[in-house]
């Protein structure tokens, strides 16, 4: 029985992911294709913008982080806080990007603005997008990764245990004279780093490995090595795939050592920290006004790129300086007169979610606790490593079985982030249901499957629905393995806003990019309210 209940998941979850990392690593052996790979003449520089905005952001998103969740922890924006962050990872990474975009370019609304009150008649020549050191796609990569560690840190501090203490500490600290900087870098940092690993490392290696952000408003001259390498991956010629697999690899290994070095060298350190936390009080705090703006500024930020897509999607002509444009749905008519790319991903976020959520609830029900950290290890293995990597090997693997350019492969590409993450996200909560519920329900004569669909599920719709709505917006964020397993077939909303982002459409560019958010958003807003207690008075 136990066997027969892996069997789903293996099939559509765990023999796919492995068989994408073993195509994408039999191109290792290729001397040729290294040859090419080091013989390239943006390697290094492009390893060099890759490792410093992947750092740069995760490093400023988790200092945002934890000034925002110091600023407003047990305050009256506490309570609502991870909603919020929650409906702020519904706005996808591309849709950021455009919006950020849109936003800062020398004709954007920011020059604008600034050219409405000196009076420039034509754009300023500024280096905003693209810039060559990356700096747009640092602050595009914090402002969108600072949410994702909020949500994170928040739902470990609303765990009654980790609250009671860190709570009793925090008063002790605070009698015996430490300010605020204090307890949070003395108390709070070293109890929740160790938890707070994995995010970080999915974090800085997203941050260094993303393409379609990078497409949007990172640098060109030179690009990122994962602009590279996705660049010879799509070449014509064979040699030039050969490189980008490889360059792929290269990528990984050296993002593993950073990560390697990054630990030797706090392990170094490890006596010094101790020395600052054995250190006598400091009384060091930092006004909660400044982690309340950033809070605001973050809100802000979001509801402002929202408005602007939205307003940009309506426009027809819009010459510069003006601020406002010619009002028109033509962008709007031609996506609905084709709305292919919407189907696709819509159709793909709902079979995909549903599909993980009853694979997941098969696998938890069916098999022992202690296999989990089978699906928790391949589903880090596959958050952590490259997304360019996996989705190289994802194309060589299903190429192998006919998997390309059809709706199948299209299917499973997509099931396996989403499933990885709803994993993640359901796993725990699922397995620390009390076991008082199913004896309790077994002395009253109910069966294991009407305990599970009367009183188990019920009693976990809360993290069910919010996984659900995490796998529904992890699929409305695919475009490595769309773009490489669509084989041109098919188009999903992230194919057709990055291919307009190139293009001077910025109505259609704007509108996509609505899109892109619009269900995701819906999806958490029914996960927020179907998710709730029947008991609850909120």
């Amino acid at each position: 029985m136990v066997g027969v209940g892996a069997i789903p998941i293996c099939l559509l979850f765990a023999v796919p992911l492995i068989a994408s990392l073993y195509y994408a690593l039999i191109g290792a052996f290729d001397s040729a294709a290294w040859q090419a790979l080091f013989a390239h003449p943006q390697l290094w520089s492009g390893l060099e913008l890759s490792i410093f905005t992947g750092a740069t952001s995760a490093v400023l998103a988790l200092i945002t982080a934890i000034i925002i969740v110091a600023a407003t922890y047990e305050t009256a924006t506490w309570r609502n806080l991870p909603a919020t962050m929650g409906a702020m990872l519904a706005l996808p990474h591309i849709a950021l990007a455009i919006g950020l975009s849109l936003l800062i370019m020398p004709s954007g609304i920011f020059a604008r603005i600034v050219a409405n009150i000196v009076g420039w008649q034509t754009p300023p020549n500024w280096i905003t997008t693209h810039d060559p050191n990356g700096l747009a796609l640092i602050a595009a990569l914090t402002i969108k990764e600072a949410p994702f560690l909020i949500w994170i840190i928040a739902g470990l501090l609303n765990r009654d245990d980790i609250r009671q203490i860190f709570n009793n500490q925090r008063a002790a600290a605070t009698s015996l004279g430490h300010g605020g900087i204090s307890v949070w870098l003395r108390l709070f940092l070293p109890q929740m780093m160790p938890k707070l690993i994995w995010p970080l490392v999915i974090v800085f290696i997203y941050a260094a490995t993303v393409v379609d952000m990078s497409l949007v408003i990172g640098p060109t001259q030179p690009p990122t090595l994962a602009t590279v390498v996705w660049a010879d991956v799509n070449s014509e010629q064979v040699i030039n795939n050969a490189r980008g697999n490889v360059g792929a690899i290269f990528l990984s290994i050296t993002l593993a050592l950073c990560l390697g070095v990054t630990y030797a060298l706090l392990k170094l350190g490890a006596p010094l920290f101790r020395t600052f936390l054995s250190s006598a009080p400091s009384s060091l705090s930092l006004p909660n006004l400044v982690g309340i703006a950033k809070y605001q500024m973050l809100i802000w930020f979001y509801l402002v790129i929202v408005v602007l897509l939205f307003f940009i999607s309506f426009a027809q002509n819009w010459s510069f300086p003006n601020l406002a444009p010619i009002i028109s749905v033509r962008a709007w008519t031609q996506i609905f007169q084709n709305p292919s790319a919407l189907i696709t991903s819509v159709e793909l976020a709902i079979s995909t979610s549903l599909t993980a959520l009853v694979l997941i609830i098969l696998w938890l029900e069916i098999l022992p606790e202690k296999a989990d950290r089978i699906l928790i290890l391949l589903s880090v293995a596959l958050l952590g490593l490259p997304a360019i990597l996996v989705g190289l090997g994802q194309y060589r693997a299903f190429l192998n079985f006919g998997l390309t350019g059809n709706m199948m492969g299209l299917f499973l590409a997509h099931l396996m982030p989403v499933t990885a993450y709803m994993i993640i996200v359901l796993t725990s909560p699922y397995r620390a249901l009390d076991q008082r519920y199913s004896a309790t329900a077994s002395s009253f004569g109910k069966s294991e499957i009407e305990f599970l669909w009367q009183i188990k599920l019920p009693l976990l719709k809360a993290p069910i629905y919010a996984a659900l709505a995490i796998g529904f917006a992890v699929s409305f964020s695919q475009y490595i393995p769309a773009q490489l397993l669509a084989a041109g077939r098919y188009s999903t909303l992230p194919i057709e806003a990055v291919t307009l982002t190139s293009g001077t459409n910025r109505p259609l560019t704007a509108a996509f990019a609505l899109l892109l958010l619009l269900p995701p958003l819906v999806a958490y807003v029914i996960s927020a309210h179907f998710g709730k207690s029947r008991w609850s008075t909120a």
